[in-house]
């Protein structure tokens, strides 16, 4: 608790003041329930928006492969990260449509963990380069396909090289933070994906879902090549890569859902191998 400061407005951001609060008030015991409880009812929150996500584009079979080490993960040991993003899929499950609604839980949503910010943002960029009605709409689709790509390469530099510099400058506490990266080998599949998503782009890029997963494997490419810590973004944003996969083409999806299931096998044996040292 000593690591939180609010001593400016952006301090409220950079060091989460709602994640704060609520730790206050289980610590000094002002809730009328146990913490674990708490606890519980994030990691329930997140499994059920993650499987609303999949569920509305996929139907039942997709929700097998929410069975993933990374959703476990996030789940159960991110609680910050998973209520926060848990808050946005509320609001793009339900609250798109209702301005004030969204702005204000987008905000509390940032306010809990900051990296919601840059979640916010992207999933702007996907609005607008949508096909149909997007601001940008009358722009080139290779155009259009660049930027989201881009998006992805320069938020994996700024995670991945340019991170302690990044954080030093608006004084988050965890520029500090050790180096987390995951293996090139574990994340090839990941560019694997990426790159049969765009051997059918112009489909791939129809669908919300499918831009916003664009953007998350293009950074997890980049981020095979910087070191930078990708695991935590691919959770975030793993519904909607599932939710692009069951969207894509049967000639796509043939080779990608035996892929993903051999790909969550491995993940399976690697966690539990990363327990028995």
């Amino acid at each position: 608790m000593n690591y939180f400061h609010f001593n400016s407005y952006v301090d409220y951001f950079t060091s989460e003041y709602s994640w704060w609060f609520l730790m206050k008030l289980l610590e000094d015991g002002r809730l009328p329930v146990d913490y674990e409880i708490i606890f519980q009812i994030i990691s329930t929150l997140f499994l059920v928006t993650a499987a609303l996500i999949v569920y509305r584009r996929g139907g039942l079979l997709p929700l097998v492969f929410l069975a993933n080490p990374l959703v476990f993960e996030l789940a159960y040991s991110q609680l910050r990260s998973a209520l926060a993003i848990s808050i946005l899929y509320l609001v793009y499950l339900f609250f798109r449509r209702s301005t004030y609604i969204a702005i204000a839980l987008c905000l509390f949503a940032a306010t809990i963990h900051t990296t919601m910010v840059i979640f916010l943002a992207i999933y702007i960029l996907c609005i607008m380069t949508a096909d149909e009605g997007g601001r940008l709409s009358r722009w080139p689709l290779e155009v259009r396909l660049a930027l989201v790509l881009g998006a992805g390469v320069v938020m994996g530099l700024a995670i991945g090289p340019l991170r302690e510099t990044l954080l030093n400058l608006i004084g988050d506490r965890r520029a500090e933070y050790l180096d987390l990266a995951a293996s090139p080998l574990y994340l090839s599949f990941w560019v694997g994906l990426l790159g049969l998503f765009l051997l059918d782009f112009r489909h791939t890029f129809r669908s919300v879902e499918g831009r916003f997963s664009l953007f998350i494997l293009s950074l997890v490419t980049v981020n095979v090549f910087t070191g930078g810590y990708s695991q935590r973004f691919l959770a975030l944003g793993y519904p909607f890569v599932i939710a692009t996969i069951f969207l894509a083409r049967p000639s796509l999806k043939s080779f990608a859902i035996p892929a993903l299931s051999i790909y969550m096998v491995a993940q399976w044996i690697y966690y539990f191998n990363g327990f028995a040292g």
